[in-house]
């Protein structure tokens, strides 16, 4: 089953570059994940886009012979639909449509915190129009304000988890790692963590404790893997020797090339 279950992938960044180009009308090598991800928000426009853009995706893992995916869907796509009920039917044909290819696919709420479009008060509302749809395992979250100030998202941490859903941190991406709360996973108490960095895994050792005794999965992704791939594997062998559980994502194929079978293999 190696390389077979894809345990993060995000649904904004995990194609080609061919495919993005396809779907953005143009890609430039060498931009920031920062800035292709601030392009495709403003791209995003309807739900032509979103179905397209989350099939570049998981498309993408599918030819690489990934049977299972858990997948997050980023929220700033509810701008190219009219309501909530619109996104439940996209993603329930996904699931519907992959599965009959034998692709298990499962959804994670996507709240970036760095996107102003994921606040105004009909996104929000729409968020959580969205988790009671019963198509989503928890809401995955990322981007600086939230490492740095996670009470400012309890509104959404308490609705998930009184509703016995997940929640996720992907600290992925996130370069600045000196400023987020060092407490910010015992204040939160996620059920994964999301890393690709040494600074990641550090942050991650340095909790080891915490995410064993409370059963946190911590997933590893590939973005950095060519960086630095013997120091991370390392840290994870000393996770996992630690009693957490470490599984692994393909993430943002965009920016790193690397499938999650090849990731797998040079493990």
């Amino acid at each position: 089953m190696i390389g077979k279950i894809d345990s993060n992938l995000n649904l904004e960044s995990g194609m080609s570059q061919t495919a993005f180009e396809k779907w953005a009308g143009f890609y430039i090598p060498g931009l920031s994940p920062k800035e292709t991800m601030d392009f495709a928000v403003v791209r995003m426009n309807s739900e032509s886009d979103a179905r397209s853009l989350f099939e570049g995706s998981i498309s993408e893992a599918f030819s690489h012979f990934v049977e299972k995916a858990v997948c997050n869907l980023p929220l700033y796509v509810m701008k190219g639909f009219d309501t909530p009920k619109a996104l439940v039917s996209v993603v329930q044909k996904l699931k519907k449509d992959y599965g009959d290819k034998g692709m298990d696919l499962k959804f994670y709420l996507q709240i970036d915190s760095g996107i102003k479009e994921n606040f105004n008060d009909e996104t929000v509302a729409a968020a959580f129009s969205l988790l009671g749809s019963g198509e989503f395992l928890g809401v995955c979250f990322k981007g600086g304000d939230f490492l740095c100030d996670p009470k400012k998202y309890n509104r959404f941490i308490y609705s998930v988890q009184r509703h016995n859903q997940k929640v996720k941190i992907d600290f992925s991406l996130f370069e600045e790692m000196k400023t987020i709360d060092d407490q910010v996973i015992q204040k939160v108490v996620p059920n994964e963590v999301v890393g690709n960095s040494l600074f990641d895994a550090d942050f991650f050792l340095a909790n080891k404790s915490f995410l064993a005794e409370r059963g946190i999965t911590a997933i590893f992704t590939p973005d950095n893997f060519r960086l630095a791939g013997s120091e991370l594997l390392n840290r994870m062998r000393i996770l996992r020797d630690s009693g957490v559980e470490v599984k692994f994502g393909s993430g943002n194929y965009l920016f790193h090339g690397i499938n999650l079978a090849d990731f797998a293999e040079s493990l």
